[in-house]
């Protein structure tokens, strides 16, 4: 066993420079161009608007910039700042997918700079070229720098307000710096919902150094900005956020991902070690096979942070901990896209324990230290460079309505999926068909009979389309084929066209 550990080592060896190339910036430069290139290909694919992007988008086109700090239709919660610049971008250039996905991918180019200025800082030498590697594969963060939505720019906000934060804390600061950065915070908040999280996590641990080196002045003016952030923030929760705090469908539709305060049960306290390993999956992007031994990495690097680097493990995990507060009070849901910005924070503690991990094991064999860091990036990398060749298209429903424009006759009825509406309305207004009357289907996943009834009224009708996107399955049973059951039972399919995630068929229900 001996010889054979010698042999590997001395195999690993030879590797050496490899492995040390990898810890220079010039190879931290290559990781990050391979990011850029990465976002660059989803944007340049430019798939279809999902049902969660094209209320947006329709909120965006719709309505003027005062409209934009009322409430926006469809129970949306998109930032009015964030709101804004999208509507100046399709006033500028246009309405098209890529002028509406072009802020989001902006925002997701700038975080590749700011996570590593902030791995720099943060992290040990060999540390940093793992956590680059996490960061710039992440399925989850490349995804959603393609996304009509405000979670990229959460990232990037979150990065910035950290990185400042920093900055501050280890250069020389005054009072108009610390004053700044109140306002900057207080203009973050009309930006990105959870940089209410990021601020005033990192202000706390500014409060606490300006404490501790007993510079009451400088405490005094930082508390003066903490307020005007305050403020800001009201008025931010006044205009848009309250209506939706209040939402009943929405608290329902996000019950689980709400902290049981207090715990109240065994199973309460349960919920906080579920939510804590579905972080890994989602908004990490780990597998199950490299989940454990990210867990592992996860915990070993807080313990190290905690004895050896406090100030960056508080900068790091009391943003995480603000939101899992306010999810306590029904106020934000802690889970999946909502939770894209700690995304980051956990790959760097995650970077610095696999690290130690290595270090600790490279002192039997050096390969299996190696090996262990492979295994944590190898699924992700992989994933990553899979989704160059074939993109990530959810529901790419604009083909579909293209099919429909171009099949479409006068006395046609138009039958839309209820979960379809939303994205079939933006591209029906594309291509013209807006003018045509559509109708939706009930939505009845507790009584699939509605589901046959509501078909059955077509009875008689010579040329019915029914258009799909966004499927829901219920209990196992996948709601188009459900439809398309009924359907079946009573006419004849006369045409069909499907595409990722979308498909439409066309019905003769005439009597037989």
């Amino acid at each position: 066993m001996g010889k054979s550990s010698t042999l590997f080592d001395k195999a690993t060896q030879k590797f050496t420079p490899f492995i040390e190339f990898f810890t220079t910036e010039r190879a931290h430069w290559i990781i990050i161009g391979v990011g850029a290139i990465l976002r660059i290909a989803q944007f340049l694919f430019n798939r279809s608007l999902t049902e969660g992007e094209a209320p947006i988008a329709m909120n965006i086109i719709s309505h003027s910039y005062s409209e934009l700090f009322r409430p926006l239709d469809f129970i949306q919660p998109a930032p009015v700042g964030f709101s804004i610049i999208e509507k100046l971008f399709v006033d500028m250039f246009g309405n098209s997918e890529y002028v509406l996905r072009l802020f989001p991918f902006i925002a997701g180019i700038a975080t590749l700079y700011l996570f590593y200025r902030i791995a720099q800082k943060f992290l040990s030498r060999n540390a940093i070229p793992i956590a680059l590697i996490l960061f710039v594969v992440c399925d989850h963060l490349i995804y959603f720098t393609s996304e009509v939505k405000q979670y990229s720019s959460d990232v990037a906000i979150t990065l910035l307000l950290i990185l400042i934060a920093s900055i501050i804390v280890t250069k020389k600061y005054s009072s108009t710096l610390l004053v700044l950065y109140g306002c900057l915070g207080a203009l973050t908040f009309w930006f990105s919902h959870p940089a209410v999280f990021t601020f005033f996590g990192t202000s706390i641990v500014l409060l606490m150094y300006l404490i501790q080196k007993r510079v009451w002045e400088h405490v005094m003016w930082f508390c003066i900005a903490i307020v005007i952030a305050g403020m800001s923030l009201s008025i931010n929760y006044l205009l848009t956020l309250e209506i939706l705090s209040t939402n009943q469908g929405l608290i329902e539709g996000f019950q689980n991902s709400f902290m049981p305060l207090p715990p109240q049960s065994f199973v309460d306290v349960q919920w906080f070690g579920y939510v804590f390993l579905r972080m890994f999956k989602n908004p990490l992007g780990f597998s199950f096979f490299e989940l454990p031994l990210a867990v592992v990495s996860c915990i070993i690097g807080c313990i190290i942070m905690f004895i050896k680097k406090k100030k960056i493990l508080l900068f790091l995990i009391l943003p995480i901990l603000c939101a899992l507060i306010a999810s306590g009070f029904k106020k934000y849901p802690f889970e999946g896209r909502l939770l894209l910005f700690s995304a980051p924070l956990m790959f760097l503690v995650i970077a610095e324990g696999i690290e130690v991990i290595r270090m600790i094991v490279s002192q039997k064999s050096s390969v299996v230290g190696i090996i262990l860091v492979i295994v944590l990036l190898f699924q992700p990398v992989v994933l990553a460079g899979y989704h160059v060749i074939k993109p990530r298209a959810p529901e790419e429903l604009r083909p579909v309505v293209k099919y429909l424009k171009n099949n479409y006759r006068k006395s046609d009825t138009i039958y839309v999926y209820y979960a379809a509406v939303k994205a079939y309305r933006y591209y029906a207004d594309r291509f013209n068909l807006s003018q045509h009357d559509y109708v939706m289907s009930v939505e009845s996943q507790y009584d699939w009979n509605n589901y046959y009834n509501d078909i059955k009224r077509f009875k008689g009708t010579k040329r019915l389309w029914i258009l799909f996107s966004h499927i829901i399955k219920w209990y196992g049973v996948d709601e188009e084929k459900l439809l398309l059951s009924y359907l079946d039972i009573f006419g004849k399919r006369i045409a069909e066209f499907r595409t990722s995630g979308a498909s439409i068929y066309l019905y003769d229900l005439g009597e037989r």
